[in-house]
């Protein structure tokens, strides 16, 4: 990687948690692959990370001196961007949540188009601007984060930065259709114009952008590539490409092999019974296709009377957004359909779902992966899903196998060893849940070798590495090197 010095990190949240404690504050590191790729990157180089701390200003500044101190051990500053409840409420849950979420993941019906959710927004990517403007005035690469901060470049170029700008972003890009919708398209995307490098999670993502660009008549400039594009507007250039996000694979192949995670497979296989498990594990969220999962389950069940008494599914879903009107319908939507279910094939010794509402530690998630004979990750549309590289990563003995959503962008990667599924046809998906069931050891065993293969060699590391390079690579280089492809992505037959 060049040594082109410091980095900024920009992003809606910091790596850390805050938490109060009866009259004091104690500051946790985060968890994930993003923090945990990107912590040792500034460790190395040196730089800061500016973000929300999750508390607003009503609470005051107690958490302050304990955000200092976590500053001076990991040897890299901590910049809080500090909100009010009227911000997170209009910003966080109003335009990023209410809008920019269900917009870019395919489901327009579902968005509120307030105009004052839009004017927080500009409010609160005004004050990253000006936490960004104050932190340090080092011209080296700034690289913001996600859908929370689509204004900033353009805020930054406005004050007269001339440091490069890069942008990740982690959800899907929508296709032009959908994004048409936006009432304030042609905004947000001449704000993107301002970022000197764009990236996707997959090359779907990338085409996507390029459409939507044409809404404000901005094409690529140079022979068509899959993978990286540049664009041109005025005296300005954009590259944007496609650098599918991993995980740490070696810390959860290595957390699968312990010995409390050994102990906590055997308990849940006594809790559970000795028939193969079915594991869905997924964030309480209308695109993870939870309901549709069910019923696909269920008619396995009916199709295939064989499977009774001889499958569980487990189901864990972590808690999310719970004030949310909509998600607190789903959930209950969610325990009707499991209770339906159960009601309907239930015996005296077995019990066709078990379901955990609640989180879980990594003690936990790993036993529940390891444990798991088929994996189902069924998302309506995701960025990437991690949760189908994490089982992959912590199926340490190849024995697994995952049904995958087509959907999803993890399945440019893991095609050639995943059953990629439909989530939208329930016959489709309850003759992938038996062809996993009944699937050879053999095959099993070949198919979870490709997907291990390919995570361990793009893990998280990997995908910060290769994006920073990009980031920070001269543009003359770019129009021949272009990017690195992601692996096994040039195979022919993955999902347009």
């Amino acid at each position: 990687m060049p040594e082109e010095g410091p980095i900024r990190i920009v992003s809606n949240r910091l790596p850390v948690v805050l938490k109060r404690r009866r009259q004091r504050w104690e500051v946790e590191p985060g968890a994930g692959g993003l923090v945990q790729a990107l912590r040792p990157i500034l460790r190395d180089r040196g730089g800061a990370w500016i973000g929300w701390p999750g508390v607003t200003a009503e609470t005051g500044d107690g958490w302050r001196p304990g955000l200092r101190s976590v500053s001076h051990s990991e040897g890299y500053e901590l910049v809080p961007v500090v909100l009010d409840d009227s911000d997170v409420e209009g910003f966080y849950e109003g335009f990023a949540n209410s809008i920019v979420w269900p917009l870019f993941h395919g489901f327009p019906d579902r968005c509120s188009f307030d105009a004052s959710f839009f004017a927080s927004y500009g409010r609160v990517n005004q004050k990253f601007t000006h936490a960004i403007a104050d932190s340090h005035s080092d011209p080296g690469l700034l690289w913001i984060h996600d859908y929370h901060l689509f204004e900033v470049a353009r805020r930054l170029r406005e004050l007269g930065h001339q440091g490069p700008l890069a942008f990740f972003l982690h959800i899907p890009f929508p296709s032009v259709e959908n994004f048409a919708k936006l009432p304030w398209r042609e905004s947000l995307l001449k704000d993107l114009l301002h970022f000197d490098l764009i990236g996707f999670q997959t090359r779907r993502d990338l085409r996507h952008f390029q459409q939507c660009l044409s809404l404000v008549g901005v094409h690529p400039d140079l022979p068509d590539s899959p993978a990286m594009q540049r664009f041109r507007d005025g005296d300005r250039s954009l590259w944007a490409g496609a650098f599918p996000i991993g995980m740490d694979f070696r810390d959860f192949a290595a957390r699968s092999l312990s010995s409390d995670v050994s102990t906590r497979v055997h308990q849940l296989r006594h809790d559970l019974g000795s028939g193969k498990l079915l594991l869905g594990i997924d964030r309480l969220d209308y695109t993870k296709g939870l309901i549709h999962r069910l019923k696909a389950y269920e008619q396995a069940l009916t199709v295939h009377p064989a499977l009774r008494e001889e499958v569980v599914y487990f189901q864990l879903v972590v808690p999310s957004r719970e004030n949310v009107p909509e998600y607190r319908a789903l959930k209950r939507e969610f325990d009707r359909v499991v209770g339906r279910i159960n009601g309907r094939f239930s015996t005296p010794r077995w019990r066709p779902i078990h379901y955990l509402y609640n989180r879980v530690d990594p003690v936990e998630l790993s036993a529940l992966y390891r444990l798991a004979d088929v994996a189902l990750v069924t998302p309506l549309r995701d960025g990437m899903n991690l949760v189908a590289k994490e089982y992959c990563a912590s199926q340490t003995d190849d024995a697994g196998a995952l049904i995958l959503s087509e959907f999803a962008g993890a399945a440019e990667q893991l095609q050639d060893g995943a059953l990629l599924v439909n989530p939208y046809d329930i016959h489709d998906t309850a003759r992938a849940i038996y062809q996993a069931l009944t699937m050879p050891p053999d095959e099993r065993r070949r198919r979870m070798r490709l997907m291990r293969t390919t995570l361990a060699e793009s893990d998280v590391f990997w995908w910060a590495s290769s994006f920073l390079e990009t980031a920070l690579m001269p543009s003359a280089s770019l129009v021949t090197q272009q990017t690195l492809p992601p692996p096994g992505a040039d195979k022919p037959g993955h999902p347009a």
